[in-house]
């Protein structure tokens, strides 16, 4: 099987392991796999699997003890667990950049890490959009300057170097470097790190947006109301076929003349129902 270098979610990497032991270890079961990491229980590695439980501070080792790991796979390992079950973004920003450098010596670090790059600086996606309205030749200056808020011509190039290395960029005949039609494709692990930071990022320059430009250069409209849970999915399905829709706008577009980011956002301001359940005696 694939080394645990290459993966990004541990539970995967179990259910992978399970499978190779299965055909590969005689008589090899849950229950077999727990003995040797010294716990009871026979569901527990299956209910591991599933999603069910989490490994925790005292099971992790064992379990790395069972997989029959060396001292690096296991290190790994834990990481990759405090990654996965990371409650918030901080904490999975800590332990990513932890997997990074655990995975150094590995080629497909590089790419989970220029990934990551990518989305943690909003001008990488922005320059990325702007090159079909000005092609890059070499000399950053003016696209810094055209970037808002504008950014250093140093920050532009290593944005330039940072597309190309994702195949984001390709060079026409002329030189100039133009977008290609590659899409950053992640793997679902690390894209819940990563999407919810660009997210992050981009809500912060909406609402600094908001005095940087003018009522007639942007647009904000906002709406409280309360809503079930059945009218908030049908609300999501009407945005996402606007999206939809926008998306086939601009892909006749011939002659564009700026970068727009467009936030399209829902979210609550009050918990949810509470939910019935029997009283603790």
């Amino acid at each position: 099987m694939r080394p645990i270098f290459e993966y990004s979610d541990y539970r995967q990497y179990l259910r992978d392991y399970y499978a190779w032991a299965k055909e590969n270890k005689r008589g090899f079961s849950h229950r077999s796999f727990l003995a040797k990491a010294s716990m009871a229980g026979p569901t527990y590695l299956k209910r591991v699997m599933a999603g069910i439980h989490d490994l925790t501070e005292n099971s992790i080792p064992k379990f790395a003890k069972a997989l029959e790991i060396g001292e690096a796979e296991a290190d790994f390992f834990r990481a990759l667990v405090y990654f996965n079950q990371a409650r918030s973004l901080e904490e999975k920003d800590r332990h990513f950049h932890r997997l990074m450098e655990l995975k150094t010596p590995h080629s497909h670090a590089l790419l989970e890490r220029a990934q990551y790059d990518y989305y943690k600086d909003w001008y990488n996606v922005a320059l990325r959009e702007m090159l079909s309205i000005l092609p890059y030749k070499g000399i950053p200056t003016e696209h810094a300057k055209r970037l808002s808020p504008p950014v250093l011509p140093k920050k532009v190039k290593k944005a330039m170097d940072l597309l190309n290395s994702l195949g984001l960029v390709k060079q026409e005949p002329d030189g100039s470097w133009k977008a290609s039609s590659t899409f950053v494709h992640t793997d679902p692990s690390v894209e819940s790190l990563l999407i919810p930071r660009f997210h992050q990022i981009m809500g912060r320059l909406g609402v600094e947006a908001v005095e940087r430009f003018q009522k007639s250069e942007r647009y904000f409209s906002g709406t409280t109301v309360s809503i079930s849970n059945s009218t908030y999915r049908a609300i999501i399905e009407l945005i996402r076929a606007l999206r939809k829709e926008i998306l086939t706008l601009i892909a006749g577009e011939t002659a564009p003349e700026r970068v727009y980011h467009l936030n399209m956002q829902l979210f609550p301001l009050t918990s949810g129902p509470r939910k019935r359940g029997r009283r603790k005696k």
